[in-house]
């Protein structure tokens, strides 16, 4: 049995979710941006009155609140989404890097299951 499966809308080709106070640093700018959704793929954050190239290539760290989670990350910018919003993607990740995003995801979509099931329950 042969089976396959394309998705039309390679953009979103993983789970994304958004957690509030994630942000990113990014090197040359004083105060973080807000992250507004992420995958293990990339993330599209509010970059406000900054204005981002698209094909360039930015150094940052991935903070929640005061915590670092991810440093000396480089993300790609491949779209400006609009209304400030910039969408990118994970370049180069090492496999101490790719791992934390994963755990970072999986255990974001846990938390989900659980928050559902509790709704569910009451």
């Amino acid at each position: 049995m042969d089976f396959s499966y394309e998705s039309s809308n390679k953009a979103r080709g993983a789970f994304r979710t958004s957690v509030p106070g994630l942000a990113i640093k990014v090197e040359g700018y004083p105060e973080p941006f807000s992250v507004k959704d992420f995958s293990v793929n990339g993330l599209a954050f509010s970059a406000g009155d900054v204005d981002f190239e698209v094909n360039t290539n930015l150094e940052v760290d991935l903070v929640l609140g005061k915590k670092e989670i991810l440093v000396g990350i480089t993300l790609g910018v491949v779209r400006n989404i609009g209304k400030g919003l910039m969408g990118c993607v994970f370049v180069d990740l090492d496999k101490y890097q790719e791992e934390r995003l994963d755990k970072l995801v999986l255990e974001i979509q846990k938390r989900m299951i659980l928050l559902r099931k509790k709704k569910g329950a009451s």
